[in-house]
């Protein structure tokens, strides 16, 4: 498909202003041409960096919007583009995939002279909607791969991965982050137009800009958000959804966190008794898992990690071995946290280090302070949308209810941040259900704390053409954890009959012994 034929449609709406012309008066056409020309989005061609496979075409362009809709004479938002082309010539409409975070770039590498496309296996997890359609990967308006990037690190020194492990205080976080909000206040950034709502239109723009009438979406953690936002302000433009680690507008991540994250345990503790294997090896799992957690908050555990900068040593307190072991269930491995609790408690900790180290590499928090801290879209974003609906007393005396399952969010700095962020709160309309007629497919996995299956059942309840599939062993984002969930995300694309028979089964609970036999084989 040709992405230039936007000038055709361009040329064509001007012509039929041309007649308007005609009947209204050149001063009116003269008027509403200036101001088409600011407002109509724009796709420009740019050279690419990603380097295909052999067989496979990639093109990459920049999509030019105003910051703010109101104001389309005023500052341009430039967002990188990816197209994966299709194996033969597309003709059926693309799938665009809505990334996560808010901040995530799946565009931008994360080392220097890497591949981003390559390290985010981007060409064989789209192979088979790439047998006759497109992929399209669009940037998020603030992040990486935009023009303007909120970014509170100096571009010159936030490339490697030393720059966001900096051992800062709390009162030093607060300074860089005032400092950044300054700077974007005089770079005279509009924070107010750097939202979901925001984020919605851009995809918008972009069909406009490519000349689809109609699109496929396929959104992850917050990117299902942007996507139910894409279908409430423009519920004729998306042919078909999947939403996979569904956060629903009307559910508020940071306000019940503990019970959450407390839910997610029990679940494993009750699949650990149902187990023959996990229930003779850990007939108190809940114990270990609960006082392996207290003795390191006492005693915290001494790690030398392994990471590309070289190694790290960390002490693990009680919060930090939480969050591997929520790491550990996000990432589909709930099976073997019986093992590596248990491995801790003889003081062996080669499989505790192994996924701390797959935790500092992709996300960080174990060294300092989690980096989306100094992420200005992050702080906008959920400031806006989430932090100003938190019921801060509610959630002090949940945590202080919940023992060790409230660590987590009780060494949360982000309600210090935000009145530093200085955002206005998002009006209670954007908290509404998103209701729409849109086929949607909705995957949770029973172990994602994160974005957990009562919220996808809630999304549904007010989609009247969706499904909702759990999966039982899996985490957060199980298209890539288990291949049935990609499986039914293509046949989804291909034919959106929310009622079809599943291809798959998404109900096998966790293979202890199969976690069993890992860790026995460690070496």
């Amino acid at each position: 498909m040709n992405y230039f034929m936007p000038s055709q449609a361009t040329m064509w709406h001007k012509l039929s202003m041309v007649r308007l012309c005609w009947r209204g008066g050149l001063a009116a056409f003269l008027l509403i041409l200036a101001g088409s020309a600011f407002a109509a989005p724009r796709l420009e061609r740019e050279r690419c960096t990603f380097k295909p496979p052999r067989g496979d075409r990639v093109e990459c362009f920049v999509l030019i919007v105003p910051e703010n809709r109101e104001q389309p004479d005023g500052r341009d938002v430039r967002l990188k583009v990816a197209v994966l082309k299709a194996k033969r010539t597309a003709g059926a409409e693309p799938m665009i995939y809505l990334s996560g975070g808010p901040g995530d770039a799946p565009l931008i590498a994360t080392s220097a002279g890497a591949d981003a496309l390559a390290e985010g296996d981007w060409w064989n997890e789209t192979a088979n909607i790439r047998r006759k359609r497109d992929v399209v990967i669009l940037s998020q308006r603030g992040a990486g791969g935009a023009t303007p990037n909120l970014d509170c690190f100096d571009a010159r020194t936030s490339e490697p991965a030393k720059a966001r492990r900096r051992a800062v205080t709390e009162e030093q976080e607060r300074e860089i982050l005032t400092r950044c909000r300054s700077g974007l206040d005089k770079r005279k950034i509009d924070l107010g137009m750097y939202t979901t709502p925001a984020l919605a239109d851009d995809v918008a723009d972009l069909a406009t800009a490519m000349a689809l009438p109609r699109i496929n979406i396929y959104g992850v953690s917050y990117g299902t958000r942007w996507a139910l936002e894409v279908m409430r302000r423009h519920p004729n433009l998306v042919r078909a959804a999947v939403l996979d680690g569904v956060y629903p507008p009307q559910v508020n991540g940071e306000q019940n966190e503990p019970e959450i994250v407390r839910r997610a345990f029990e679940q494993l503790y009750t699949d650990c008794a149902n187990d023959a294997l996990c229930r003779e090896r850990h007939p108190n799992l809940r114990g270990n898992v609960e006082s392996a957690i207290e003795a390191a908050q006492t005693k915290p555990l001494e790690l030398k990690l392994q990471l590309e900068d070289g190694p790290q040593a960390v002490k693990l307190d009680g919060p930090k071995l939480l969050m591997v072991l929520l790491h550990m269930m996000r990432e589909g491995e709930a099976a073997l946290i019986p093992e590596t609790v248990a491995a801790v408690q003889r003081n062996d900790l080669r499989l505790l280090k192994m996924f701390a180290e797959d935790l500092e590499s992709n996300d960080g928090g174990l060294l300092e302070q989690n980096a989306q801290q100094f992420d200005g879209l992050y702080n906008s974003i959920e400031c806006r949308e989430t932090w100003s609906a938190v019921d801060r007393a509610a959630r002090r005396k949940q945590i202080d209810a919940s023992g060790v399952y409230g660590l987590t969010a009780k060494t949360s700095k982000s309600p210090a941040f935000c009145p530093v962020w200085r955002v206005a709160p998002a009006p209670a309309v954007e908290r509404q259900p998103v209701k729409a007629a849109t086929p949607t497919l909705l995957l949770s996995g029973t172990f994602d704390w994160l974005t957990p299956p009562t919220w996808g059942r809630e999304a549904a309840r007010h989609l009247s053409s969706s499904r909702h599939v759990v999966f039982r062993a899996q985490g957060h984002g199980v298209v890539v954890q288990d291949p049935c969930a990609a499986r039914l995300r293509d046949a989804f694309i291909e034919d959106p009959e929310p009622k079809r028979a599943l291809p798959c089964r998404a109900d096998t609970p966790p293979n202890f012994t199969a976690a069993y036999e890992r860790a026995r084989n460690l070496p």
